[in-house]
């Protein structure tokens, strides 16, 4: 069988926290796998990238994909998944509506459960209380009461924790999301003024803020040197400081939720092998036995644990039993097994709440369109008016560059006007410097012509120098000769 999953929240993994309806999600998934079914996940975008950004990008990817089964475990995203003629099981793990009571949103959780229970052909419960308590809204809804369209499906304990023996300074884990449903603060208070009396002990608080939602119960954990808060831990770490403890506390108040709702801590306390002292009201108190103390004498069950080393021995050998056997991961996904062989789908009448639930419904959808509308009104209102302010700042920088623009224009005229001058004057030193050049040009050339009249008379003289000094040499030559025939004068 190829089985679609839908849920909210991350998988599992080392490196971040996982929320319940993961955890469920990634339960149902390993077990349909064991089996041999083919299995596909599918959550939001929020948690994965690949995730749907919307219903109708959901329903499209479940039309496309053509599963055989589908299991439904965020009831929110069931109306989706209506009318597409595929067996489809919505997982009401949790008392959305009694949750509601407390978060204020009562109308539009009753809304949306009744519009799951329409979407849905059975319903995965996680406790006989809570499925108790689903029969009456379902004969609301339109089924017949003669047949049951639940499947009780345990939260499965973790089997692959590594047990290990109790720490010899007594370590009391607990936790959990700050719901408003809870009210862990006074019996934590008693915890630890009982462990300062008997100077003895610590508690280790895992959780804090939900991880989805906007749902928050604004209470807060007291201050005290024997309690520390860690936060939320990636869920095998978490897992494993659990299987380091000595024994988990869990009075988290008295109230209808808390006696309907079983936790995922709990049965991953009982995983880690460790008992839980809880209050005997709480669901988890139909199964426990020896598993663990429900009891309102808070003092009385840490005594038990801190005084009586065989008793808590066989308390945490009792926890790990429970986690085996009844919280075992085969046992409690057997039913979901058996339906998703079969593909039981349960009629649906209509029943007295339905049409109230859906006029709820088709409200919420006009109030939220309305909201929209307003919202994209008060977008456009806010954008005009960006708009108005953007067009009066344009308008103020178009004058401010016209008058840039005038005064750049007188610049530029007084530039022109001072090159105007500036060639005016540079042509008249040119004419000058030209007319100075042409004088000095003649003045040039009758120096070159003076000089040359000059060298020729220099050249002339030469010549003369040079038939004088010939002269004086033939008169020489001529007085040595006469000198020579002085005799001769002599004889005459």
């Amino acid at each position: 069988m190829r089985v679609l999953v839908t849920h909210h929240g991350q998988l599992p993994q080392s490196d971040h926290p996982v929320t319940g309806g993961a955890l469920r999600a990634n339960q149902h998934a390993s077990v349909l796998r064991a089996a041999g079914h083919e299995v596909h996940l599918i959550t939001r975008f929020q948690d994965s990238p690949s995730g749907f950004r919307s219903i109708a990008d959901l329903r499209a990817r479940v039309v496309a994909l053509a599963p055989d089964r589908i299991v439904c475990v965020q009831p929110e995203d069931a109306p989706a998944l209506s009318g597409l003629d595929i067996p489809t099981a919505v997982d009401l793990y949790a008392p959305r509506i009694v949750e509601a009571g407390f978060e204020g949103t009562l109308s539009h959780t009753t809304a949306m459960v009744f519009a799951a229970l329409e979407a849905g052909d059975v319903f995965l419960t996680s406790n006989p209380r809570q499925q108790w308590s689903l029969r009456t809204l379902l004969t609301l809804a339109g089924f017949d009461p003669h047949q049951d369209p639940t499947r009780l499906i345990p939260l499965a304990a973790p089997q692959e924790v590594e047990r290990q023996k109790a720490p010899s300074d007594p370590v009391f884990v607990a936790g959990g999301a700050r719901w408003p449903w809870q009210d862990p603060v006074p019996a934590l208070r008693r915890v630890l003024e009982h462990l300062d009396r008997r100077n003895i002990g610590r508690v280790i608080w895992y959780g804090g803020a939900p991880l989805i939602g906007r749902t928050d119960g604004c209470w807060s954990l007291p201050e005290h040197p024997r309690l520390t808060t860690p936060g939320w831990l990636p869920y095998p770490q978490l897992l494993a400081a659990y299987a380091s403890a000595t024994a988990a506390i869990d009075w988290q108040g008295d109230h209808p939720e808390r006696r309907l709702a079983l936790s995922f801590r709990h049965v991953d306390y009982l995983g880690a092998g460790i008992p839980v002292l809880t209050a005997p009201d709480s669901a988890l108190v139909d199964v426990l036995g020896p598993a663990g103390i429900a009891t309102d004498d808070i003092e009385a069950a840490l005594d038990t644990v801190l005084d009586k080393p065989r008793t808590l021995s066989k308390l945490r050998k009792a926890a790990r039993n429970l986690a085996e056997g009844h919280f075992h991961p085969d046992r409690c996904a057997a039913p979901l097994l058996e339906w998703v062989k079969s593909g039981a789908r349960h009629a649906q009448g209509r029943g007295p709440l339905a049409d109230r639930a859906a006029l709820v419904r088709d409200a919420e959808r006009a109030e939220a369109r309305a909201r929209q509308a307003e919202g994209a009104r008060d977008r456009a209102e806010a954008e005009v008016a960006e708009k108005r302010s953007a067009s009066h700042a344009l308008t103020q920088q178009i004058h401010t560059l016209t008058d840039t623009v005038a005064r750049q224009a007188r610049a530029l005229d007084e530039v022109a006007a001072f090159k105007r001058e500036a060639i005016a004057l540079l042509g008249n030193e040119s004419a000058r410097a030209q007319r100075s050049a042409e004088d000095l040009t003649r003045e040039n050339g009758l120096l070159r012509a003076d000089i040359e009249k000059k060298s020729a008379e220099l050249r002339a003289m030469d010549e003369l120098r040079a038939r004088l000094e010939n002269d004086l040499d033939n008169l020489r030559a001529e007085l040595d000769r006469l000198r020579s025939a002085k005799g001769w004068l002599r004889r005459s």
